[in-house]
């Protein structure tokens, strides 16, 4: 096992508890750099990658790119208040 794969695997299985998804799924998402496992926000991005993806269609790397700019665009709005 590579280093870091167990912090990861186990990061991945508490993140999916957390989120409620299947932990193949955030082991999919992880890999595909979609998330984070590390980031404090990870449930919360996994949450809103998921509802892009079945409210609006898009394939895994649309909401992860679309997640992506909703954060930056919430990130300079709080930077102009």
């Amino acid at each position: 096992m590579p280093p870091g794969t167990a912090l990861v695997l186990l990061d991945a299985r508490a993140l999916a508890r957390r989120s409620g998804l299947h932990p193949d799924l955030v082991r999919r998402l992880i890999a595909l750099d979609a998330v984070d496992p590390l980031d404090l926000d990870a449930a919360a991005r996994l949450a809103r990658l998921m509802r892009l993806r079945r409210d609006l269609g898009l394939n895994v790397a649309g909401a992860a790119l679309a997640c992506d700019l909703l954060e930056r665009i919430e990130e300079l709005e709080a930077r102009r208040r």
